[in-house]
């Protein structure tokens, strides 16, 4: 992780003070941040305004075009994974690279689409294909980011709270409803803007 802020270091990220290993510890000291993006949320009741949200998703998506542009993708696109600054609070940082990966080599070649990979990320937000073990590509943060400008939007996400006997279950169960809602009813509404951000999204190929 260290290693990838690093190479990416640019705004919006954290800086990296040192890291190290000690006897039993890895140790990563970087930027001190300010609270989630999810912290806050939930302190105010699971609403934040129209405004404050296309503020927000204007960063974000900074952030991951900046990500993207070096090659790299998150893998993990969340709100607990971006935070407000310490001292610039109008600054929305990203965090936690530790299962981020390069989707495409310093020749410019593509990542191959392949299946059965292993599963990552936070089943919350996480795309189909990311859920179904497919080779994660740009797509994928992108399909994370609209979930969590649904979820702003509406509070909640329709497979949060799904019980069933053990893990795997619900992770099934999410990803069945994920796969089988309908855009229409997901977006059932928000302004207009964000069915058509699904929608785009979700018609994006695996290398676009």
């Amino acid at each position: 992780e260290a290693l990838i802020l690093y190479y990416l270091k640019g705004p919006g990220l954290p800086e990296i003070i040192t890291f190290g290993r000690t006897k039993k510890y890895n140790i990563l000291i970087q930027t001190l941040l300010g609270k989630s993006l999810y912290d806050i949320f939930i302190s105010n009741k699971n609403t934040f305004s129209t405004k404050d949200i296309c503020n927000l998703a204007i960063q974000i998506i900074e952030r991951l075009e900046y990500v993207h542009t070096k090659d790299f993708i998150h893998r993990d696109v969340k709100p607990q994974n971006f935070l407000i600054g310490k001292e610039d609070k109008d600054m929305i940082y990203i965090i936690d690279f530790g299962i981020s990966k390069k989707y495409r080599s310093s020749r410019g070649h593509h990542v191959k689409f392949s299946v059965s990979k292993q599963i990552t990320g936070t089943p919350r937000f996480s795309s189909v294909n990311a859920m179904r073990g497919v080779e994660q590509s740009r797509k994928d943060d992108l399909e994370s980011f609209a979930y969590m400008i649904i979820y702003f939007f509406k509070g909640a996400l329709p497979w949060q709270g799904i019980k069933r006997a053990t893990k795997n279950e619900i992770f099934e169960a999410i990803l069945e409803m994920k796969r089988d809602i309908k855009k229409t009813t997901l977006c059932e509404g928000l302004p207009n803007e964000i069915l058509n951000l699904y929608k785009y999204v979700k018609k994006l190929g695996f290398s676009d």
